[in-house]
């Protein structure tokens, strides 16, 4: 699987960006995404099944997927921890 994707930028530039990881939530699908240059910096979209990305600008929306990062960071801690 390749956990890559091309994002134009404001700019109109295409930026690779990893994918850290993907979800659903209530039928809707999104990916949480970094650039190599910054992995500290992340980035949420949500998609459709043709491939199309879309922003996440909602604010409830991105409350939720503020959760959803916290939840993953804190259990990558564990597995460090554990391993």
């Amino acid at each position: 699987m390749d956990n890559k994707i091309y994002i134009i930028d404001d700019q109109g530039r295409e930026v690779e960006m990893n994918i850290l990881f993907t979800f659903e939530n209530n039928d809707k699908k999104y990916c949480v995404v970094y650039e190599n240059s910054n992995e500290d910096e992340l980035y949420a979209f949500y998609y459709d099944d043709e491939g199309n990305i879309f922003t996440v600008d909602d604010p409830e929306e991105l409350e939720m997927v503020n959760e959803v990062v916290s939840a993953f960071d804190e259990q990558e801690e564990e597995d460090e921890e554990d391993a």
